[in-house]
């Protein structure tokens, strides 16, 4: 018996599903008749042809490597793998493909060498016109090419800003073409000087959308082969040394089978060695924490991998290349921390540069919760036969070392177990503390629980990491002196240690160490329960250090968005980033398409006031209802509280079932935000609803959305710790914080959410906005005003639906 998802997993670790139909599309087999028993019999036959073929055509080691994993698999699979491995090693002069090689029983695809920077492309010199024009170099490799204006007008002011040395604000409108309007001065400025430029995106999704679509379309006009590198935080990498030693201590259970057999297969194929790649099982996201690529236990020159670490080879990528393109958070590590994890760069664009002062803020900020260190023990396996504990007791019989026998692990042991239960009753402290205010988020200040029963549980907790810190590290010492051969495992075991004393500073930073700049919070859970209380430790302003880090020691810091004016003005932006007053420049592009013809801004008047949330819940579910049959098409829905999407979500879910419609929600099935836009895709009449990330970031062009809903303006919500100590410093400055904090923010999130509906210049559809401060209040103009010039109407519910027949029957 073979079971066809089982072998696709283990032989396409990197495919996004095993569904039949996603399969046969794949392979592009004919697929006629989904779920008919005849076409799904016809295209299983054809997928394990496709199957077999792979499995032949591995390399002979990596079959013979998968055997023992397959026991656990069907019977069907284990029989084919060992009869594969047996004519395997009767054809002794079968070759390797040229660009795989064996490496200590392990079939590895070969490092790519890096390229430096071609002749012909230093003899190049920045010019917006010869490159963005009608005629220029971009539109020789471009089908239907239109010059925009506003990219040329961007690319150049990018230019003068790196030449200058100056710092850039630049707000790019969707169409702008804002990705190839700082990567061609970027390229140039490398070129230059000789040095890369670093460019920083927020989501690593983005990071890889540049290199794949936007460095391809520079490739092809430059006519050159732009020596680019992507580079992500070192826990995204494969360390080999530590999937040989987990391969050694033999996996027992079904998701470590299954997840060995598919390294085994991906370390054919794989350059980078990115786990971004993986489509993983069940538990196979918890098994990477084990196989990570870390500093602690990185021999460095002295690992047998060396020379094929994925980690130093994105790193030695990035010594060479022209653009290095990562994502805020690394960036951030490498400045504030000065880890040297980028070679030297003069020049930084930060992408999404909206985002910096969330990103930043929880870099230089703490968080930890009762997970936390329970994974840490868990990861040392308290169980007879699981974790480190039982591989060291392995390592161990038979050794004839003094002190280090079973006996003093079992007493490390027993720290472990005395260790959990501190950790236990110092959450459970906390959430006792939680239960007793009205709200799920609660102020705190560390000074508050000196001398206190919070602060003794913690000091027990600090002395005895620090206890069993040195018990560790003294018995480490000894036995890799002793005992060379197991030098992974007590590298292992160091990390492991070491990742507990970092625990262990956190939780000072977040319950003994006040700093006055920063806000303390905790989180209760939806259940109230101990191990779902959250600790948070945040600075109230990241100004200062931008400006140390970035500003005052980066020559020319490029940041750029579609969203970063309010009013026309980037005043709030630069005073949050900390800008110095001086060397900046300001540039707004405006969108080149003609929003005023592809959309309009319909607002009902007789909607229920958004404070009386049962009516309105009730008014927005008729509504969503109703214009299904107006709209005809897809929609798109934007909450600024999950509470609010869940009860709309099970009020209208009965209707649109009648009405052929397909609802689709975030957070109500556990499904990923890719997922879902996915499956939304394939609809022609479906509904999503989204809160929060689905605010920005996703691209919905076209037919995939013809009617967006904003449900509220987003307003941050008042008990926000981080808004909350900005609005109390705003106030003792005798500042309005509503004006200056308030709106400015919740503009920012509503230009971000309109950003969702028109994408293209053949985009046409209709923004609902179904809160009417936005034309009832006096700061409704605000945000209006931070909009392209579009219609806007403000009329009853059945004038509006009336409005949407006429606009889709156009």
């Amino acid at each position: 018996m073979l079971d066809t998802v089982e072998m696709a997993r283990m032989l396409y670790p990197t495919f996004e599903s095993y569904r039949l139909q996603t399969l046969s599309d794949i392979f592009e087999f004919s697929h006629e008749q989904p779920h008919r028993a005849g076409s799904d019999a016809y295209v299983t036959a054809k997928l394990l042809i496709e199957m077999f073929t792979k499995l032949s055509a591995l390399p002979r080691e990596t079959v013979h490597r998968m055997k023992p994993y397959t026991e656990q698999m069907c019977n069907g699979l284990h029989r084919i793998i060992h009869e594969i491995d047996v004519y395997n090693f009767e054809q002794a002069d079968r070759s390797l493909p040229n660009d795989v090689e064996i490496y200590r029983g392990f079939a590895i695809r070969k490092r790519q060498q890096h390229s430096e920077s071609t002749q012909a492309a230093s003899a190049q010199s920045f010019d917006a016109a010869l490159f963005f024009g009608e005629e220029g170099l971009l539109s020789k490799t471009t089908r239907n090419y239109e010059e925009r204006a506003g990219q040329s007008t961007m690319s150049t002011a990018v230019w003068k800003a790196m030449n200058n040395e100056e710092h850039l604000l630049c707000e790019a409108a969707t169409g702008t073409g804002k990705t190839l309007a700082y990567l061609y001065p970027a390229l140039m400025k490398s070129l230059e000087a000789n040095r890369p430029t670093v460019i920083a995106t927020e989501t690593i999704a983005l990071q890889q959308q540049i290199v794949d679509r936007e460095i391809v379309k520079l490739n092809e006009a430059l006519n050159e082969d732009i020596n680019v590198a992507i580079l992500k935080g070192r826990s995204h990498y494969l360390c080999l040394q530590k999937f040989e030693h987990f391969l050694d201590r033999m996996p027992s259970s079904y998701d470590e089978h299954l997840f060995a057999a598919q390294l085994l297969v991906w370390l054919v194929e794989t350059i980078d060695g990115d786990i971004e790649e993986l489509n993983l099982p069940s538990g196979g996201y918890t098994l990477w924490e084990e196989l990570k690529s870390d500093s602690y236990t990185c021999s460095h020159a002295g690992c047998s991998y060396y020379n094929r670490c994925y980690y130093h080879r994105a790193k030695e990528r990035a010594k060479h290349a022209q653009l290095i393109i990562t994502n805020h958070s690394l960036l951030f590590t490498d400045r504030f921390s000065s880890s040297g994890i980028l070679p030297k760069y003069d020049t930084v664009i930060f992408d999404e540069a909206h985002q910096m002062e969330d990103t930043a803020g929880k870099y230089l900020g703490y968080e930890s919760n009762y997970q936390q260190l329970v994974r840490l023990i868990s990861r040392f396996g308290l169980q007879d036969s699981d974790g480190l504990l039982f591989e060291i007791e392995r390592s161990l019989k038979g050794k004839s070392i003094t002190r280090y026998d079973m006996e003093w692990v079992r007493n490390r042991k027993q720290e472990l177990y005395h260790l959990q239960s501190e950790w236990l009753q110092l959450f459970q402290t906390l959430q006792n503390i939680a239960n007793k205010k009205p709200s799920a988020t609660i102020h705190y200040r560390p000074s508050q629980y000196e001398g206190k029963f919070v602060m003794e549980v913690v000091e027990r907790i600090s002395y005895m990491i620090d206890t069993l810190q040195k018990e560790w590290l003294n018995c480490i010492a000894q036995l890799e002196d002793q005992h060379p051969e197991e030098s992974t495992l007590w590298r292992k075991v160091s990390q492991l240690i070491d990742d507990f004393t970092d625990e262990n500073e956190t939780l000072r930073q977040l319950l003994v160490h006040e700093v006055e700049e920063h806000v303390y919070w905790m989180e209760a859970g939806k259940t109230n329960a101990f191990d779902r209380l959250t600790l948070y430790r945040r600075p109230i302003s990241i100004a200062s250090s931008m400006q140390s880090y970035f500003f005052d020691e980066v020559k020319s810091v490029i940041m750029t968005s579609a969203t970063l004016t309010v009013k026309d003005s980037f005043s709030f932006i630069k005073n949050t980033l900390g800008l110095p007053k001086e060397n900046v420049n300001e540039l707004k592009v405006e969108s080149p398409f003609s929003y005023a013809k592809q959309a309009q801004l319909l607002v009902p008047s007789d909607f229920p006031d958004i404070k009386q949330e049962e009516e309105y819940i009730d008014s927005l579910s008729e509504f969503i209802s109703m214009l299904t049959s107006h709209v005809n098409g897809k929609m798109l829905v934007l909450f600024t509280s999950y509470d609010m999407l869940k009860k709309t979500y099970n009020q209208v879910k009965p209707q649109l079932e009648d009405l052929n419609y397909a609802l689709l929600a975030q957070g109500v099935k556990g499904e990923q935000r890719t997922r879902l836009v996915k499956n939304f895709r394939k609809y022609e009449r479906a509904i999503l609803f989204g809160t929060s990330t689905f605010w920005e970031g996703i691209d919905l062009p076209g037919e995939d959305v013809r009617a967006l809903i904003i449900v509220r303006l987003p307003f941050t919500p008042p008990n926000d710790p981080v808004y909350q100590a900005k609005a109390n410093e705003l106030t003792m400055r005798n500042e309005n914080s509503f004006q200056k904090l308030a709106i400015p923010k919740a503009v920012l999130r509503f230009k971000q959410g309109f950003g969702r509906l028109i994408r293209t210049k053949d985009d046409r559809g209709l923004v609902y906005v179904l809160d009417k401060r936005l034309v009832e209040a006096r700061y409704g103009n605000s945000f209006i005003r931070s909009l392209p010039e579009i219609p806007h109407t403000y009329t009853s519910t059945d004038e509006i639906l009336s409005i949407t027949s006429d606009f889709f029957e156009e």
